[in-house]
C-alpha cells in the first residue's frame, strides 16, 4: 500500500525537522508562501517623474539601480571611477593592466580568447535574478564547471602524499560511513531510533548507498574507479582499493569533498561566453552617457532639497558635481571611508567598524594537460597546501591552451597571505599545481595575480566573515537622501545576485518615498 500524504509529511518531518515538512507541504501546495518571502527580491517600478538620483559605482548594484530606474522614468547619472563597468566583476584579458596599490603593474599577455575572472566566475542556477538579466540584455551562456569527479585531492596524510580522484575520497568515505551504520542497525545500537521495518528498509539503502557487499562490508567500489578497467578482453572490471578510513580522516579534506553542497555552489551553474565581465558591458550599452567612467566621488552633501556629489575626473584632474534629489551609494565600505560625506552618526559608525578580506586569484596559461591527461574538464582540486584550490576552465574544452588558476582563497590572516612578495606567492602556486599534476609546474606560463585588497577603489573583495555583519542593518534604510546598496547590504556576500537584489530593494525603497510625494525616508 502507498504512502498517504500525511504518512509521507509525517516521515519528511521525521528526517528533516519542521522545516523540511514546512517546506514540502508549500511544494505541494498545501502551505502558501509568507507574503514577506512571496515578495523578496520583487520588483515594483514606480513612475519617477524625472526624479534625479545620482549613483555612486558602476559595479552591479549600481549597474542595475540605474538601468531600472531609468526604465520607470528617473533621471540618472552614474558615477564610476574605474573606465570601465562591474567593479569587482572583471575579466582580465590580453593587454588589460592590473595596478597595485602599492604602485606594481602586471600586463596581461594572454592567447586570443583567453581570459581570467578575477573576481565573480560563477553563476548559480538559483541566482534568477543574475540569470534574468543575462536573459534579458541577450548576454550568452554557457555551462561552468563547477565540480569533477575526475579533479583531484591531494594531503600528505593520505596516499603518501600522491594526489587521487576526487571520486575515491568521495565514494570510499561514503563507503566506510555506510558499513559503520549498517554496524550499529545490525548490532541493535539504534533500536530505540529505528523500527524494525524501517530497520530493513534502512540496511537496503546502506547498501546501496555505500556500495556494500551482501555482508554489509565495504571492500571497495567501481564508483571510485578501477585497478582493472573495463574493456574488450577477457580480464573482468576490478575496482580499485579502498582508502583506508583512518587516512581520510587523516587528510582533513571535506570542505573540499562536500563543497558542491553548498547551495550556491551546486550544479547546474553558468558562466557568460567569453567572461563574466560581458554581463556589466551588457548594462553599460543600454546605459550608454549616463555612466560617467574616471569619476572619482570626493564628497557627498545633503540637504532639505537634495543631495549635492563632488567628483574629480581623473583623466583631467578637474572637479565636477552632480545635483540630485537622491542618492543610491553602492561602493564598497573601505572606499567609503574616505569620502567625505555628511553621513548620520550610525551610518558613520557602520562603515568605520567593518573591514574586508582580502581575497586572490592566480591565473596561469597553460597546455591543457589537466584534459588530456586526467580528463579533468573544469571543477576544482583541492589540497591540504598553502595553495589549497584548482580551478579548470570550463571555456573551450579540447582546445590547445587554456587558463588555469592555481589558487583562491582569502589572504589576511593564512599562510599564502603571510608569503613576502609576489615571487613567493606565485611559486607556491606552481608548486601546488605540480604536486597534483607532476612535471607540469614547468608548462605554466604568463601568470597574473589579483589581491582584491590591493586594487584601487576596491581595496577588498567582501566583509570578512563572508556573512553580512548584524549591525549593517543601518545601510538597509535611508540615511535621509542617500540609500546604500551592493552585496554587502545583502545576505548573498561576494555574490552578484546579492548585488541585484540589494538594489531591488533600493529602488522599491526609493519608489514608495516618491509616489507618497513626502521626504520621509
Amino acid at each position: 500500500m502507498g504512502l498517504t500524504r500525511r504518512d509521507f509529511l509525517m516521515r519528511t518531518g521525521q528526517a528533516g525537522g519542521f522545516g523540511a515538512a514546512f517546506v514540502m507541504m508549500q511544494s505541494l501546495g498545501l502551505l502558501p508562501l509568507p507574503e514577506a518571502a512571496a515578495e523578496a527580491g520583487r520588483l515594483h517600478l514606480v513612475d519617477g517623474k524625472g526624479t534625479r538620483v545620482v549613483i555612486l559605482g558602476g559595479g552591479i548594484a549600481g549597474l542595475v539601480s540605474a538601468y531600472e530606474l531609468r526604465k520607470a522614468g528617473y533621471t540618472c547619472t552614474v558615477l564610476e571611477a574605474r573606465e570601465r563597468p562591474g567593479g569587482r566583476n572583471w575579466s582580465v584579458r590580453d593587454t588589460t593592466r592590473v595596478e597595485f596599490i602599492d604602485g606594481s603593474v602586471q600586463s596581461c599577455v594572454f592567447r586570443e580568447g583567453n581570459y581570467m575572472n578575477a573576481g565573480p566566475a560563477r553563476l548559480p542556477s538559483i541566482h534568477t535574478h543574475m540569470l534574468g538579466y543575462c536573459r534579458e540584455l541577450e548576454v550568452p551562456l554557457e555551462v561552468e564547471v563547477n565540480s569533477s569527479r575526475c579533479a583531484l585531492m591531494q594531503s600528505g596524510k593520505l596516499n603518501d602524499g600522491i594526489a587521487v580522484q576526487e571520486r575515491r575520497v568521495v565514494n570510499d568515505t561514503r563507503g566506510h560511513v555506510s558499513e559503520l551504520l549498517a554496524k550499529c542497525i545490525r548490532k541493535g545500537a539504534l533500536d530505540e531510533d529505528v523500527t524494525a521495518d524501517d530497520k530493513e528498509r534502512m540496511l537496503a539503502f546502506l547498501m546501496q548507498y555505500g556500495d556494500l557487499q551482501p555482508d554489509y562490508l565495504f571492500k571497495g567500489s567501481q564508483r571510485s574507479g578501477f585497478k582493472v578497467p573495463p574493456g574488450a578482453e577477457k580480464q573482468k572490471p576490478e575496482p580499485i582499493d579502498p582508502l583506508p578510513m583512518h587516512a581520510l580522516l587523516d587528510a582533513d579534506l571535506w570542505s573540499g569533498m562536500l563543497s558542491e553542497e553548498v547551495i550556491d555552489w551546486q550544479p547546474t551553474m553558468f558562466q557568460p561566453i567569453g567572461g563574466m565581465d560581458r554581463i556589466p558591458y551588457a548594462f553599460a550599452r543600454h546605459l550608454g552617457k549616463t555612466i560617467r567612467f574616471g569619476a572619482e566621488v570626493k564628497q557627498i552633501r545633503q540637504s532639505a532639497a537634495g543631495v549635492t556629489v563632488s567628483y574629480q575626473d581623473r583623466a583631467r584632474g578637474a572637479t565636477h558635481t552632480v545635483e540630485a534629489d537622491y542618492c543610491i551609494c553602492c561602493l564598497p565600505l573601505t572606499i567609503m571611508k574616505k569620502i567625505d560625506a555628511d553621513f548620520s552618526d550610525p551610518v558613520r559608525a557602520v562603515i568605520d567598524s567593518i573591514t574586508y578580506d582580502h581575497a586572490y586569484k592566480i591565473a596561469w596559461e597553460a597546455p591543457r594537460f589537466w584534459e588530456k591527461q586526467n580528463n579533468i574538464y573544469g571543477g576544482l582540486s583541492w589540497l591540504q597546501q598553502t595553495v589549497n584550490v584548482i580551478w579548470y576552465p570550463s571555456a573551450k574544452f579540447f582546445s590547445e591552451n587554456g587558463v588555469i588558476i592555481g589558487g583562491y582563497s582569502v589572504e589576511n590572516g593564512t599562510p599564502f597571505g603571510k608569503l613576502p612578495d609576489m615571487q613567493a606567492k606565485l611559486d607556491a602556486s606552481r608548486h601546488a599545481i605540480d604536486l597534483l599534476h607532476p612535471g607540469h609546474g614547468a608548462d605554466l606560463a604568463n601568470p597574473i595575480y589579483v589581491n582584491w585588497g590591493n586594487i584601487p577603489f576596491s581595496e577588498g573583495s567582501w566583509i570578512q566573515g563572508f556573512g553580512r555583519a548584524g549591525n549593517l542593518d543601518a545601510l538597509l534604510v535611508a540615511d535621509r537622501r542617500v540609500y546604500f546598496a551592493g552585496d554587502h547590504t545583502s545576505h548573498l556576500v561576494g555574490w552578484q545576485e546579492g548585488a541585484a537584489l540589494s538594489a531591488i530593494r533600493v529602488i522599491n525603497q526609493l519608489g514608495a518615498r516618491v509616489q507618497s510625494g513626502t521626504d520621509a525616508g
